[in-house]
C-alpha cells in the first residue's frame, strides 16, 4: 500500500469519505479534507475556476453530475490566460535609429 493511501485512510478513520481538495491562488496554497457533500458545496462556489477532480479538469457545467462519494482528489486553480496584452516600441541603443517592437 502506497504511504498516501496509508495517511488518506488514517484521515479518514472515524469520519467517514473525506476528499483531499487543494487550493491555490494569489496567496498561496492551502489543502483541506472534506467530506463529499463539503466538497460540493466548496466547489460549487469555486465554479470560475479551473476544477481539476481526481486530476482530470472538469468543466463548472457538469459539476452536479459528479459522483462525489467516489472522488479521491480535487484540485482548484486560478484559470489561467495567455497572449500579449500590450504592444510596446522599444529604441536600439546603437549607431542605427531602428526600434525594436516588444
Amino acid at each position: 500500500m502506497k504511504e498516501t493511501d496509508k495517511k488518506t485512510e488514517q484521515a479518514n478513520h472515524g469520519e467517514g469519505k473525506l476528499i483531499k481538495v487543494e487550493i491555490a491562488d494569489a496567496s498561496g496554497h492551502q489543502t483541506l479534507m472534506l467530506s463529499p457533500q463539503e466538497t460540493e458545496k466548496y466547489v460549487s462556489s469555486h465554479s470560475e475556476m479551473w476544477i481539476f477532480v481526481d486530476n482530470e479538469f472538469t468543466h463548472a457545467d457538469i459539476l452536479p453530475d459528479i459522483d462525489w462519494n467516489i472522488a479521491e482528489s480535487v484540485r482548484i486553480l486560478p484559470g489561467l490566460i495567455g497572449g500579449i496584452t500590450t504592444f510596446q516600441s522599444l529604441p536600439i541603443k546603437n549607431d542605427s535609429s531602428k526600434s525594436l517592437g516588444l
